[in-house]
């Protein structure tokens, strides 16, 4: 099934970028939450406690909502334009998840990560949506 083309050019673009942040806030914000709550939960075990621990984490509770909100706007990115030019846009999230985790948790960024990061830009810049 293909998006109509009069349907994604129609879309304001404010509407569309809209979405394209939410998006990747509530995915890295998601990722974000499970790394917090790593830290803060046992050691994993085979038993119970931990499974216990796991499911009444506020913390995760709370990253599994932000990937509700994240699954939400990919489906209204995904009714206003082509498939294959969004998903890899998706990877703007790996850029914003980096720096948050360096940011938050003073996670270091190896010079290999920063040319992933830029080859990631460049790869955004050049994608268009094909007629």
């Amino acid at each position: 099934m293909r998006a109509d083309p009069d349907r994604v050019t129609k879309q304001p673009r404010i509407a569309i970028a809209v979405l394209w942040v939410a998006f990747v806030a509530a995915d890295a914000a998601a990722q974000m939450l499970f790394k917090n709550a790593a830290a803060h939960l046992p050691d994993p075990s085979l038993g119970l406690s931990w499974l216990y621990a796991t499911v009444t984490s506020p913390r995760i509770w709370a990253g599994l909502a932000c990937l509700g909100l994240t699954f939400g706007s990919w489906m209204l990115i995904l009714r206003r334009g082509p498939l294959a030019t969004a998903f890899p846009m998706t990877a703007a999230t790996y850029i914003v998840v980096v720096v948050a985790a360096r940011i938050l948790y003073g996670e270091t960024i190896a010079p290999m990560q920063y040319l992933g990061i830029g080859l990631i830009v460049v790869g955004a810049a050049l994608m268009r949506p094909a007629r």
